[in-house]
């Protein structure tokens, strides 16, 4: 490979490592602001209007036209899975269980999406180090939601579907590596934002709450849903899309780990609670396996980026 080559992967590979730092930053955030608009929004009711604003957003970012019949059902498929059928899960667990079940549940993403790698596409699997890296990665994540409250407490049902959110993000990032060299990540983008909107409105309307716009129609409720649609959906998505086809799905994936690490940190600064001893080691774990978790072993092959449609 030549030196400007080199220098090419390298340069698209940091681009996509700082992507999927920002959209976990992102996504550890949003856990603040939905609490704070679900006092007015019922769960359903909050991802319909997060899905539609997500989708207006991206219509900006790319306006052509795309349709083919025989292959819209790709998009219906990751919309569904990444959107609904994980944002369902998740808040319905988190009315079953405990919040800390749901938040380590749910964080294995990595584990499953490294499972799954292994059993499908041998191309991309985890070295000695890595696999390292993620044990150590989960470990810190762990002490990060617990922060010095008592032990993990079981609730079968709600701790199936937080599985079942876990496994829904690692299979979708798995079709996304698939499909995404194929077309355009804006496009991907609000497509599956399209058929979120699609897939979520039945729940919405098949619901027995009414839809009250008067609660939502202040400055602070608005900004934060433009806050949840256009950075937290729209941005997020379109990055995490462009990270998966850089840096490949389990290096990507691996962020996902320090989702509770910035939601700690977040709520210290925000809501003053407290971050314990276990909370710090819990940080000092995360980031210390997950940058063993992003080491190429000496000769092994960089992992296969794209520089087609690129955005």
């Amino acid at each position: 490979m030549a030196t400007w080559e080199r220098f090419a992967l390298k340069q698209r590979q940091l681009t996509g490592h700082l992507m999927a730092i920002f959209c976990v930053i992102v996504w550890g955030s949003t856990f603040v602001v939905s609490k704070s608009l679900l006092a007015h929004l019922q769960p359903v009711q909050l991802m319909l209007i997060r899905f539609i604003i997500a989708y207006a957003a991206m219509w900006l970012v790319y306006p052509k036209w795309h349709f083919r019949l025989k292959e819209e059902w790709r998009f219906l498929v990751m919309g569904f899975l990444a959107n609904t059928l994980y944002a369902w899960a998740e808040n319905t667990a988190l009315t079953i269980t405990f919040a800390t079940n749901v938040s380590i549940l749910v964080s294995t993403t990595p584990i499953m999406t490294a499972i799954l790698m292994a059993l499908f596409h041998r191309s991309e699997r985890l070295n000695r180090l890595q696999l390292i890296g993620f044990a150590i990665a989960f470990a810190g994540m762990v002490l990060v939601v617990f922060n010095g409250t008592v032990a993990l407490q079981l609730k079968p049902t709600g701790d199936l579907l937080s599985l079942l959110a876990a496994a829904t993000w690692a299979v979708y990032g798995l079709l996304l590596r698939r499909w995404s060299k194929e077309y355009n990540s804006a496009l991907i983008t609000r497509k599956l934002m399209f058929y979120g909107v699609l897939t979520v409105l039945p729940m919405v309307l098949s619901g027995n709450t009414s839809f009250d716009f008067s609660s939502i129609l202040t400055l602070k409720n608005g900004l934060q849903l433009a806050y949840l649609g256009i950075v937290g959906s729209a941005i997020c998505f379109l990055f995490w899309n462009i990270a998966i086809r850089q840096i490949g799905v389990l290096t990507t994936t691996l962020y996902i780990y320090s989702i509770p690490l910035v939601t700690l940190v977040i709520s210290a600064i925000f809501l003053h609670e407290k971050i314990t001893f276990m909370g710090v080691l819990g940080i000092f774990l995360v980031i210390a396996g997950m940058l063993l978790g992003t080491i190429q072993l000496r000769g092994k092959k960089p992992v296969e980026t794209s520089t087609s449609n690129s955005i």
